[in-house]
């Protein structure tokens, strides 16, 4: 059996006018060989030589995480480069102040970070 396939996974049944648009436009359809049809898929596509569901459901513990993950690697960049700068200042300047400082700064970074978290 035959499907007719476009480049974004869509299909159809085979039809003989489809050899002239796959012939046209190669980039964007094809026309490809197949054991059978899906019979119990929520809209599906045929990606890579298989049909898949188009829609996939996330749950929301998913998407927190997701989200959750991100503000925590936005964060840790920030985080390490002042964990950097107080080292600096204390070791190698031996700037006392200016180390407090950006303890100070982190302090708050962290609050930001606690806030920011709290609310996913």
């Amino acid at each position: 059996m035959k499907i007719f396939v476009d480049s974004q996974g869509n299909w159809q049944e085979y039809q003989e006018w489809h050899d002239e648009v796959a012939m046209d436009e190669p980039d964007r359809f094809t026309i490809v060989e197949v054991d059978g049809l899906p019979s119990n898929m929520i809209s599906p596509k045929f990606i890579n030589g298989e049909f898949v569901d188009a829609y996939v459901e996330v749950s929301a513990e998913e998407i927190q995480a997701k989200e959750a993950a991100q503000v925590a690697s936005e964060y840790e960049a920030k985080f390490k480069a002042l964990d950097d700068e107080i080292i600096r200042a204390e070791v190698i300047d031996k700037d006392t102040e200016y180390a407090n400082e950006l303890r100070q700064q982190r302090e708050a970074l962290q609050l930001e970070f606690m806030t920011k978290r709290g609310k996913l």
